[in-house]
């Protein structure tokens, strides 16, 4: 069976499409040329380089990313935090205990709610998380050399649409 894939890239500002015959067939399987494989293991990659990266700091990718969220959006709850994190509860809270042991965060009560603490930044955790953005700004430099601009866009769009599909998915949508 033939499969004629219709390809649309944006190149020095022109639109060009390009087309690919591919022959497929079920005999055959090969997971490199799953999407879902090949963002997995992309995903793993990245995830190990910035935790090779984040181990000078004494923080890890999900540390990372709470110290981020606090940074961008103010002090949350903790169940706010796992909720964008998507996360379980068990996991947002060894985050929390480690971030709290490494005096990176501070918990307070809510002044809504006496029942919820809220988490917020201390001033450790600000530095921190500058000097993780830079590094991590970095590392993404370095992975990305090879593409242009146009091509990161367009590998971001198709990311956030990806994550999007899957998160509908998820919701039964």
């Amino acid at each position: 069976m033939r499969t004629i894939l219709l390809h649309l890239f944006i190149c020095g500002g022109s639109i060009v499409w390009c087309y690919f015959v591919r022959e497929v067939s079920n005999l055959g399987r090969n997971i490199e040329e799953k999407v879902g494989y090949q963002i997995g293991v992309v995903a793993h990659l990245f995830h190990n380089q910035y935790n090779e990266q984040l181990a000078k700091y004494d923080v890890t990718v999900a540390q990372a990313r709470v110290l981020y969220l606090l940074v961008e959006q103010g002090p949350q709850s903790q169940g706010e935090l796992q909720q964008q994190l998507y996360i379980k509860g068990s996991t947002m809270n060894g985050i929390i205990e480690s971030l709290l042991n490494k005096q990176l965060i501070e918990k307070s009560e809510s002044l809504h709610d006496k029942r919820s603490k809220m988490i917020s930044l201390t001033e450790k955790g600000r530095i921190i998380d500058q000097q993780l953005w830079d590094d991590m700004a970095e590392t993404e430099d370095l992975v990305l050399k090879d593409f242009s601009i146009e091509e990161v866009a367009m590998m971001r769009h198709w990311l956030i649409k990806l994550k999007s599909n899957i998160i509908e998915m998820k919701e039964g949508k």
